[in-house]
């Protein structure tokens, strides 16, 4: 009698199991955009995966303009932006018969970072903005021995690239000889590999290139404080180039779409924004 009840009791529990894994929202998303969020987006995917095993999750980066684009086309699910979307592309969704939908997800700081040679200390926002305008050549109009400047950025394509654009140049041009590279990492890496270069990436990327980079603190202008990108100094907006993060869906999400940002802005798929190395939002 013993033994046919603890037999039916695994039977019982091997049919619970059976049932959790097959639990949860089903179906295929895809999520395009940002570079700078490509490592948090799969962060996200992986967890939500892991509590939806029968949800299949595909994650690109190719920068901000490239996933909006991919949403208004119908050929993604979520975009991802390291910027606001822009009104000319509001007004390609509207012709598409759709408003996109924004979610702030995370907020970040973009650090400016050089070769951890360079004995430069600190910058503020106008230093940043003439070097790269190109009113900044030598590191010896910032009083330090580093030679030549060489500037290196994102690509058009990109949200931090525009973002910077606007923030930080205040719309002005970026000089004609920055290196535009695809990819954030690309930047930290070239960074990391010349003496005389600067850049600027998203606080995750400089967290894990803290060791092959220096991140400099930044101050609003000549005499302020000079602040270090810190979690709490992004979240404060105390650091002076702080921005969201953000998620975009054609109108009011549903299904799977709607499941998966729910998750995003839940306590534990906030905590997947710590563990990335940006700031959660909440």
């Amino acid at each position: 009698m013993f033994k046919k009840i603890a037999a039916l009791t695994l039977s019982a529990l091997m049919i619970l199991a059976t049932s959790a894994l097959g639990a949860g929202v089903s179906g295929r998303l895809v999520i395009k955009g940002s570079d700078t969020m490509l490592p948090l987006a799969n962060q996200w995917a992986e967890d939500f995966q892991k509590k939806n095993p029968r949800a299949t999750i595909s994650v690109t980066g190719g920068g901000s303009g490239v996933g909006i684009t991919a949403l208004i086309n119908g050929t993604c699910d979520i975009a991802t932006s390291s910027r606001p979307i822009e009104p000319k592309e509001v007004a390609a969704a509207r012709s598409r018969n759709f408003v996109p939908k924004e979610f702030p997800v995370a907020i970040d700081g973009i650090a400016v970072v050089v070769h951890p040679s360079n004995p430069i200390k600190s910058l503020t926002v106008d230093q940043v903005r003439d070097i790269y305008t190109g009113k900044i050549t030598n590191w010896s109009q910032l009083g330090v021995k580093a030679g030549r400047i060489v500037a290196v950025g994102r690509d058009t394509s990109s949200g931090t690239y525009k973002f910077f654009q606007e923030d930080v140049l205040k719309g002005a041009k970026y000089r004609a000889d920055m290196i535009s590279l695809p990819s954030t990492n690309a930047i930290a890496t070239t960074v990391s590999q010349d003496k005389g270069a600067i850049g600027y990436i998203g606080i995750a990327y400089a967290k894990s290139f803290a060791k092959r980079v220096k991140v400099l603190p930044i101050s609003f202008g000549k005499g302020k404080p000079a602040i270090y990108p810190s979690d709490n100094a992004i979240r404060s907006r105390q650091y002076p180039i702080s921005r969201s993060l953000f998620c975009y869906t054609r109108g009011n999400p549903t299904g799977l779409a709607k499941a998966f940002l729910d998750f995003v802005m839940s306590p534990e798929g906030q905590a997947g924004v710590r563990k990335v190395g940006y700031v959660p939002i909440k």
